[in-house]
Parts: C-alpha cells; structure tokens; sequence
C-alpha cells in the first residue's frame, strides 16, 4: 500500500513539472480595435498649409551667394502644386517677371471700383501667407475698398550684411542692460543682399496693378524686404507710387522717397526701435511728404496679434491721404 502511495506521489509530482515546463497556451488575442483617426483640422486654410511650407523650407533650405541669391524653384514649385487649397480661382494670380512664373494672391472690393491699392510685399524668404500679419493685410483693406495683391518674393533667404547682424545683436543686449540704449545704438551699414529676382518681381507686381487702374497705388513691405524694396529703386518709388510703408524692423533710411510714408515699429523689438528713432532723428525739409511713425507697445517683431490694428491703421491712414496729383488736376479741369 505504501509503494503504491509513493509511486502515486511520484507520478503526480512529474507530471506537475511536465505542466510546468511546457509554455503557457497562447491566450486567444482579441482584435485590436483600431481607434477612429483623430481628425485634423481642414488643410485649407492658408495657416496651416504656410506652416507646412515653412517647415519643408527650413528642411530642404540652402544658403545662396550673398551677393545676388536666386529663388528656389523647387520649394516654390511644392508650393504651387498646394495652391487650389491655399486661394480661390479668383485670388490666386499668374504674374511673369522676366522668364520666369511667380504666384501673387489679390483680392478685390466687393462692390465699386476700388479707391486704391496696397502692393503687399512679406518679409524676405516667407510665404505669402505664413504669419497672420500678411493674411489680415491682404484681406482686410478690401472692405474699405482698396484691392490688395500679395507677391511671393523669392523663397531662399537672402544673408544679411555681418555687420547689420551684429548690429541686431549689439541693440538686443545694450537695451538688455539699460533700457534708455535704444535711441544710442550705432547705426548699421545701408547695404542688402536683394535677390536677383525680387526686383523684376516687384516691377511685374506694380504693374499688375497700375492695369487695375486704381487711382492711389501703395507699397506695404515687412522686415527686410522694406530695404530690398528701397534698393531696387534707388531714386524714388515709380512715378505710380503715391504711399509707402514699413512694417518691422529694418535699417536704413526713408529720404530718397518722395512720397508719405508710415512706419510700424514692433515696441518690444529693441533694434528695430533703435533703427526707427535714427531715421526720426533726420529732420525733414519743408519740401519732403510727411512721415507718420505707430509705435505697437508690447509688441515684438512677429507682430502676433497686433495684424488686425496694422491693417486697420494702415487702410485708414491711406484714406486720408489727399489724391495723387495727376487725379486732383484732372479734377480741377
């Protein structure tokens, strides 16, 4: 009796161990179940689709010669083929500068002939639509009735002067330290690397719009492409062009314009305040056009924000602006 318990005991304790070592049977798996893809926001909007160019251009983006960069066809062309969503048929505008195709988004008046037009030029190297400041300059003076056309300027990024980074660099700590630096900072060389096909752009641009046929035709530049604009005519705006202004930091100076000029100047950009209170500081001969400066306090140099009162500001300043010449003596007549 007690062999036959022992054997028992043995039998049952291998056979425990067998169970033991043999792996554990696969658990029947339920599917996964697949959650529903979070859907993102429409892609049309001209926000996101700037985002995804500024991103693809930060990536793919090389540096060109200083002295006279060219665009970059390629990161230009990637952006053309989003364009159906970025702009409606009737916004988006073909214009030719040389042998070359660039895109321009205007907009019109809802009703009657427009009283002016506002040439929107972005900062140097940014899609049209990529801050909100270009978006509400384009889109907001219509209902006042002034047409807008917005170029795309060349995208690769023009290399700044050494010295007027410096210069930047210089303000940004001085006014760090003492805030009072501002109005002292040395002035930086009036010298721009212009691509060699933003001028051609600009001159296609303006006479895109002198066609329109608008009586009052006014240049809107931001950041460095006031400068660029500024070198492309050395001896004044064309004779079209009755208003001028700038938008951001930038240096170098308004007197070879013969035309009123507005300046917004982002309050919290130490540099671009400094290189403001410098071209304040040149007195004006009685026989220059006025010149008008909007200080945005608590502002910086993206001008989150602050789009809607810039434009605002600007389209008022232009209604008060008495007609060009041309229009008052015909009116006289």
């Amino acid at each position: 009796m007690c062999l036959r318990v022992v054997a028992w005991c043995l039998l049952t304790g291998l056979a425990g161990l067998a169970v033991a070592a043999e792996p554990a049977a696969p658990t029947k798996e339920e599917p996964a179940k697949e959650e529903p893809a979070k859907e993102e926001p429409a892609t049309d909007s001209a926000a996101a689709a700037a985002a995804d160019a500024a991103a693809q251009a930060a990536e793919e983006g090389g540096q060109s010669s200083p002295a006279a960069p060219t665009a970059d066809a390629g990161r230009e062309a990637e952006i053309a083929a989003m364009l159906p969503r970025l702009a409606t048929d009737d916004e988006l505008r073909w214009l030719e500068a040389g042998s070359t195709k660039f895109f321009a988004f205007s907009r019109k008046p809802k009703q009657g002939e427009p009283r002016g037009a506002i040439l929107i030029v972005p900062a140097a190297g940014e899609f049209i639509d990529e801050r909100a400041l270009t978006r509400t300059l384009r889109s907001l003076p219509p209902a006042g009735g002034f047409a807008t056309l917005a170029l795309q300027p060349p995208l690769s990024p023009a290399v700044a002067p050494a010295a007027e980074a410096a210069v930047d660099a210089a303000a940004q700590t001085a006014v760090a330290e003492d805030p009072g630096a501002a109005a002292s900072t040395p002035a930086a060389p009036e010298s721009v690397a212009v691509h060699a096909d933003f001028c051609p752009r600009i001159a296609a641009a303006l006479a895109a719009l002198e066609g329109d046929g608008a009586p009052l035709l006014a240049i809107a530049a931001a950041g460095d492409s006031v400068p660029a604009v500024l070198a492309c005519y050395p001896d004044g705006l064309p004779s079209g062009v009755g208003a001028f202004a700038a938008i951001g930091g930038w240096q170098g100076s308004l007197a070879a314009l013969k035309v009123p000029t507005i300046e917004f100047v982002p309050g919290r950009d130490p540099a671009a305040v400094a290189a403001a209170n410098r071209r304040e500081a040149v007195p004006l001969r009685d026989d220059e056009p006025p010149r008008r400066r909007v200080d945005l306090d608590g502002v910086d140099r993206s001008f989150a924000g602050a789009d809607v009162e810039i434009a605002k500001r600007l389209r008022g300043w232009l209604e008060r602006l008495p007609p060009p010449a041309a229009d008052t003596a015909a009116t006289a007549d």
